[in-house]
């Protein structure tokens, strides 16, 4: 349960970025390279994630790309763009997060459940 609430907190501190800020808009990219390292450290333990974490890594590596780039308006197009888009990718790991376990262990033995 702990875990999953650092997770959330790092799903706010991400979706909180702002690219307009008295740093300028490489600080935004910065800021999202140390959240989203984090976060993804939360998240490698979690069996059911590795493609939205794979999302979020490319989106990791597109904005570490930019960054030796002059920023203009598109950079920041880009930064909005995919923030936007990792909302659904978050949103699609709260739903997983939330699902129970299928296979439930019991006594060393895994039982599973069946559809009726």
């Amino acid at each position: 349960m702990k875990n999953i609430t650092r997770i959330e907190i790092y799903f706010s501190m991400i979706e909180g970025i702002k690219y307009e800020n008295p740093h300028g808009g490489a600080y935004a990219y910065v800021q999202f390279l140390a959240y989203a390292r984090e976060l993804v450290k939360l998240l490698k333990p979690l069996n059911k994630v590795d493609k939205q974490i794979d999302t979020i890594e490319g989106v990791s590596w597109l904005f570490n790309e930019y960054l030796s780039a002059t920023f203009t308006p598109r950079q920041q197009a880009i930064f909005e763009n995919k923030k936007s888009e990792l909302k659904d990718t978050f949103n699609s790991i709260r739903l997983i997060l939330k699902q129970p376990e299928l296979d439930l262990p019991l006594g060393g033995k895994v039982l599973h459940r069946q559809a009726a």
